[in-house]
């Protein structure tokens, strides 16, 4: 099969943010990008499409997370406390903060510090046989055809204190040189150590940063040193950020390679964008 990647429609009904991403690769295993909030059946319908995607247990090569905000890593909580069983994970990736967590009680949907403790605990209970990879800038990891490249991680900016978005992980994924740069929630302080080195920037496809929120001046310097022709953009539906606008940001592809499938996720198959700097076959 060709590699795919998949942008997940996630429900908004309580949440207005959320981002959630899956790279099918060639022998049909996946690489996930975050997951989404954990709203009730988002777990649920994760599994469905992972399981329609395969043939027999659904391989998960690598979850990646770019940071610790429940809109990122609640239903990878839930989705694992359901269907861990059900999946075979092989690695998990990330790269989070340190926060204190010795004190914290109570339900793991109360808050964020809560959340990142139910996500320490489900790793040590569900994940028993995945590696544990903690990301650093300047990392590498090659799954199957595509390479994973570490861009910024939270011990670029740490000690200096910041909001969970500025430790976000960076990461430019490559496949058959298609290069898509992922900067999960970035904002500011990140962007200011990102736009030090402009030219590892640069890429075909740009996920804009925290759902599209914020977009100030030094988020936009990012986004122009990207030099990228399409913007993903993990589209929740308030404001300027809505589903049309989603299908909109892609039209700047002149070529006809994303497509809608049911539940208005988009699908992108990598065979028919023109690579950076690649000159097209006559």
């Amino acid at each position: 099969m060709t590699t795919t990647l998949y942008q997940i429609e996630l429900d908004q009904t309580s949440v207005n943010c959320g981002m959630s991403y899956v790279v099918q690769l060639e022998d049909c295993s996946f690489i996930i990008i975050d997951g989404g909030y954990f709203t009730t059946g988002e777990e649920d319908r994760l599994y469905r499409f992972l399981l329609e995607k395969s043939e027999g247990t659904p391989v998960i090569t690598a979850w990646f997370f770019s940071h610790a905000h429940q809109d990122h890593v609640g239903n990878f909580i839930q989705f694992m406390r359901k269907h861990g069983a059900s999946v075979q994970i092989q690695r998990l990736l990330y790269s989070f903060h340190p926060v204190n967590l010795s004190n914290m009680t109570g339900d793991w949907k109360s808050s964020d510090p809560a959340t990142v403790k139910a996500f320490y605990q489900t790793v040590d209970e569900y994940c028993a046989g995945a590696e544990k990879i903690i990301l650093h800038s300047g990392d590498t990891l090659t799954f199957g055809e595509l390479t994973l490249d570490v861009v910024y991680s939270y011990q670029d900016l740490y000690p200096e204190p910041a909001t969970f978005n500025d430790y976000s992980t960076v990461i430019m994924t490559t496949v058959s040189q298609h290069k898509i740069l992922w900067l999960g929630d970035v904002a500011g302080k990140a962007a200011a150590v990102l736009l030090r080195n402009p030219e590892r920037l640069k890429c075909d496809i740009v996920q804009v940063a925290h759902h599209g929120i914020d977009n100030h001046e030094r988020l936009c310097a990012l986004y122009t040193a990207t030099e990228a022709s399409v913007a993903l953009w993990p589209t929740p539906d308030y404001g300027m950020a809505t589903k049309d606008t989603k299908a909109l940001s892609m039209e700047l592809q002149p070529d006809p390679a994303f497509r809608y499938e049911r539940d208005n996720m988009v699908s992108f198959s990598f065979r028919y964008l023109t690579p950076r700097n690649v000159k097209p076959a006559t």
